[in-house]
């Protein structure tokens, strides 16, 4: 119980945090700053959002960076997997990599600064969009990569009976403001209101991503093809994205998902219940 919570609260911070680093147990995640493993150093899994990552030393699991680099030194080792998306790898010769490499390249479309100031309002939601779904697609990657048995139990629960999750969702949604206003009526109640906010917040993000982990993994099957690591969630992501340009019937498909994703978390429990 208590790995879960620790689990939870790391992504509690990435989601809530843009310039703060957490480190647990020699796992290490950084936003907006480069990542350097020196050669005395043996970590777990390292993620970089918006930074390189540098390895002299040695990774025992995973390195992911989303918009960023891997540059792997003479003589560093990364033990199973490397994820990059939206960067390179750079691999000296000597270095070793246990696992399978993933590479996911995005063109540079992220408006400038002055294009932003020059193009109004078109530009700012154009910005907040691509930035919105950047953040999706690492928190995606995250996720997988952190808890992905917690996840496929989600995903797992969407599979076996889309509908009733999304009937779930439909229920969990309505008790939101009873529940509420019940925790209102006493003390302790009123403060655990945050905490109810926050639980909903977080439900809301993880069914978003498990439902396009849902999705990608359907679409790659119907081509008959194994799901790689990672790839199905950056694909139903992206689907996810584009279904909400299409007029009135996009939202809505999207809001769909959305309830039954949240409906597939809070039934699991956040993937604690098979």
């Amino acid at each position: 119980m208590l790995k879960r919570l620790s689990i939870f609260i790391i992504i509690l911070i990435f989601i809530f945090s843009a310039t703060h680093t957490f480190a647990k147990a020699q796992d290490i995640i950084k936003m907006n700053t480069d990542i350097e493993i020196s050669k005395d150093m043996v970590v777990n899994d390292v993620v970089a959002v918006g930074g390189n990552i540098t390895v002299f030393g040695r990774v025992e699991n995973n390195v992911v960076a989303v918009g960023g680099s891997v540059i792997l030194k003479p003589k560093s080792a990364v033990g199973q997997q490397v994820v990059i998306v939206g960067g390179d790898l750079v691999k000296d010769p000597t270095a070793s990599i246990g696992g399978r490499i993933t590479q996911i390249y995005m063109p540079h479309f992220i408006p400038s600064f002055m294009t932003f100031l020059k193009g109004g309002w078109l530009a700012l939601w154009a910005t907040i969009s691509i930035l919105t779904l950047l953040g999706f697609l690492g928190l995606a990657i995250l996720l997988v990569a952190l808890i992905p048995e917690h996840m496929g139990t989600v995903v797992n629960a969407l599979e076996r009976s889309f509908i009733t999750m999304l009937l779930w969702g439909i229920s969990w949604m309505i008790l939101i403001v009873p529940i509420a206003v019940l925790l209102a009526i006493s003390i302790i109640g009123i403060i655990l209101i945050p905490l109810e906010i926050l639980l909903v917040v977080l439900a809301l993000i993880i069914g978003y991503i498990a439902s396009g982990i849902f999705i990608g993994k359907n679409i790659l099957l119907s081509f008959k093809k194994l799901p790689p690591p990672f790839i199905d969630a950056v694909l139903g992501i992206l689907v996810l994205f584009m279904i909400g340009f299409v007029p009135i019937v996009g939202p809505f498909i999207k809001a769909l998902f959305l309830i039954a994703g949240f409906g597939a978390v809070l039934t699991t429990r956040f993937g604690t219940i098979k």
